[in-house]
């Protein structure tokens, strides 16, 4: 791999993450909630799930699921149902009276492995990652070098651009949490739920054929 190429897949990964998505929203809700501190066990959630999607296009096993439009439908419904889940209890805690920031959540070890792992599920869902991985990473690898080495690359290449994106949204959130601080709060809830809820609709479409 030459350093140009490089270059050009880091600008890519860049552009690919900040393009507002699962993630994007996921990142500036637990900005907002959590503050950004702890968002970071989020972004450690769709990192994992990038190396994993990442290693599933190395084995050639990514390839194959673009090509069968029935399992990446069943990944799109999948995604979409957690995603209608997660909205669903957003929505439903909107209508509560609490704070958007939870100054306790360091202390709730179950909270940070549950917030790591929803961010997990979140990303390895989605069915935008399923096709851009497959689509950008091949062009970038030499079949004359090592390729495992050069797939390590790009995953570390893909991990920096996830934290760097997902920690600019995230300071939106907490940026937003301040203005929106007290009985105002709700309404990070509910946009969070609304936004959610409009994702997991366009997806419930798409794996029916209707968009």
């Amino acid at each position: 791999m030459e350093n140009l190429p490089l270059v050009t897949f880091a600008f890519i990964s860049v552009l690919g993450m900040a393009v507002p998505g699962p993630d994007v929203v996921l990142a500036i809700t637990n900005g907002s909630r959590y503050g950004i501190r702890h968002a970071f066990f989020g972004m450690a959630g769709v990192v994992l799930s990038d190396i994993v999607l990442i290693c599933m296009v190395a084995l050639g096993f990514g390839a194959l699921l673009v090509a069968s439009e029935f399992y990446l439908s069943a990944v799109r419904m999948v995604g979409a149902f957690y995603l209608l889940f997660i909205a669903i209890g957003a929505l439903r805690s909107s209508t509560g009276s609490r704070h958007a920031f939870d100054p306790g959540f360091p202390d709730k070890a179950h909270s940070t492995k549950a917030l790591m792992v929803r961010c997990f599920v979140v990303a390895v869902t989605n069915p935008e990652a399923w096709l851009f991985f497959p689509a950008v990473l091949p062009p970038f690898v030499d079949s004359n070098e090592p390729i495992a080495m050069q797939y390590a690359v790009l995953a570390i290449i893909i991990a920096a651009a996830d934290v760097f994106v997902l920690m600019l949204y995230a300071t939106l959130g907490s940026r937003a949490a301040r203005l929106l601080a007290g009985p105002n709060a709700v309404w990070i809830d509910r946009l969070y739920g609304i936004a959610l809820l409009g994702l997991s609709s366009v997806l419930i479409l798409q794996s029916l054929g209707h968009l």
